[in-house]
């Protein structure tokens, strides 16, 4: 199954280069995804898109919608990446990699490094879940009653269903 992005879209979207071998790089995206995109979307409207992704048969909407997924699980991705590149588990333990012509980083920079990656990352969070509240009847999967984990779904519905909020602005 494909997480929403392909080889081609990480590769070319962050700074992960065309040299690593994107066998190092997928196995975090399942879990990225499963991490930072599930709780906002809701595991049932989740599956509902995963699915209809890898089957390609998403909506212009749907479309749009995933195009807001990917760069959040391109820039998660490559944070987690940048740890299993650096260390990897063998059958000896866990192991610093160290090639040819290269120099060896302290775990304080890797940890830099991820935490830089992730901080984009969280920018993509934000404008997904801006982009959700302001379309979420676009997406009856993301509203419907069966989609009950979604950690925006119940902001949403809180605004929707409060007399007391009002979304003009007042200037005194």
């Amino acid at each position: 199954m494909i997480y929403f992005v392909t080889e081609n879209y990480i590769k070319t979207n962050t700074p992960i280069t065309k040299n690593v071998d994107v066998t190092d790089v997928t196995p975090w995206l399942k879990t990225v995804s499963d991490q930072r995109v599930q709780p906002i979307l809701g595991t049932y409207f989740y599956n509902d898109i995963l699915t209809k992704y890898n089957a390609q048969t998403l909506s212009a909407d749907e479309t749009t919608l995933v195009e807001y997924i990917q760069p959040i699980v391109a820039w998660f991705g490559a944070s987690a990446a940048a740890f299993g590149l650096s260390y990897q588990i063998k059958n000896k333990g866990i192991q610093q990699q160290f090639g040819d012509f290269s120099q060896q980083v302290t775990f304080s920079e890797v940890t830099f490094t991820m935490e830089h990656l992730e901080q984009i990352g969280f920018f993509y969070i934000r404008r997904l879940e801006f982009y959700l509240t302001e379309n979420k009847a676009l997406f009856a999967n993301f509203t419907s009653d069966l989609n009950k984990d979604s950690d925006l779904k119940p902001i949403i519905d809180k605004c929707d269903n409060s007399d007391d909020y009002n979304n003009t602005m007042i200037v005194l």
